[in-house]
């Protein structure tokens, strides 16, 4: 079963697009995003407004709390079980979201990691980036190779679970895989030209800020919630902490976190450019929406 798949850089649009399509042709939305599973986290990660979705339902959103440990593994099981219960009831959905790991294993099967020890990833996240990287070029060298320098996220989940299993994660990715879904994606990517999507980008920002992003952070510390969290990798929030801490300026932690926005952003297309997508300019979302219906019909008759 095909299921359409919207996916494209943060900032491009996907949200609007996905709310659009799916209002017009009575559909649920699966969403594909890493830091939305993640309760009171909704102003840094651009989570659909509540008045969205009370009119639109969207699913796998607000999952846990931040001091949960979630994976893509995990997010798969979860969406496969959706999009059986909806196909099963006559529902029709789609797929939005910009988490290319998570997006793939739903579609792709991963490989089963054994269980991992939640401790290594709190020790791993408190040392230095550069250091990480040495750590694993010297324990597996063969990841090293893949993975970038300046990919905390990657380099830390590929030492915690040679930490935990003893095992090189690159050993595990060569054992055969098996297929655990019936559904195939179709993916349509959102685009725009350079300069404008960086322009949305730091307007979305200083939106964020104008919204509360700062007192979304405080919430967050007063709650308890450690600094360290790996959810609090998402865009922006280690760098209002900092603010929140004293350590910079406001206008340094904007500008920090626009450019790793940016940052993040290019690396989801280089990503997507990847897979098999048909492209789309994003510039008017009416006529977006108009040409993915024309691409992938979602008229319930066809």
């Amino acid at each position: 079963m095909k299921v359409l798949t919207l996916v494209g850089p943060t900032g491009v649009g996907k949200t609007e697009v996905g709310f659009l399509l799916a209002k017009r042709n009575n559909l649920e939305i699966i969403s594909a995003d890493s830091r939305q599973i993640y309760q009171y986290m909704d102003i840094g990660t651009a989570k659909p407004s509540p008045a969205l979705r009370r009119e639109v339902k969207f699913h796998l959103l607000d999952l846990i709390p931040p001091n949960q440990i979630f994976n893509a593994q995990e997010f798969a099981v979860r969406a496969w079980a959706i999009m059986e219960r909806l196909n099963s009831e006559g529902k029709r959905f789609i797929i939005v979201g910009g988490s290319g790991l998570y997006i793939r294993a739903v579609f792709s099967p991963l490989t089963p990691f054994p269980k991992i020890n939640p401790e290594w990833r709190e020790r791993l996240n408190g040392k230095e980036l550069s250091l990480l990287y040495e750590e694993l070029k010297m324990i597996d060298p063969v990841s090293a190779a893949r993975i970038h320098p300046h990919d905390r996220q990657r380099i830390v989940r590929a030492l915690e679970v040679y930490y935990s299993t003893k095992r090189p994660i690159s050993s595990f990715l060569k054992e055969e895989k098996e297929p655990k879904t019936r559904f195939q994606g179709f993916y349509i990517g959102l685009t725009l030209p350079r300069p404008i999507l960086y322009q949305r980008l730091e307007e979305r920002f200083d939106k964020m800020v104008k919204e509360g992003f700062v007192e979304e952070v405080k919430r967050l510390l007063s709650l308890g919630f450690n600094e360290n969290l790996y959810a609090f990798n998402a865009l922006g929030y280690k760098e209002m902490m900092r603010y929140c801490k004293g350590e910079i300026t406001l206008e340094e932690a904007v500008r920090i976190g626009k450019a790793k926005t940016k940052e993040y952003a290019k690396r989801q297309l280089t990503w997507f450019r990847k897979e098999d997508v048909y492209w789309i300019e994003n510039l008017d979302p009416m006529k977006t929406v108009t040409e993915i219906e024309k691409i992938f019909p979602l008229s319930p008759e066809l």
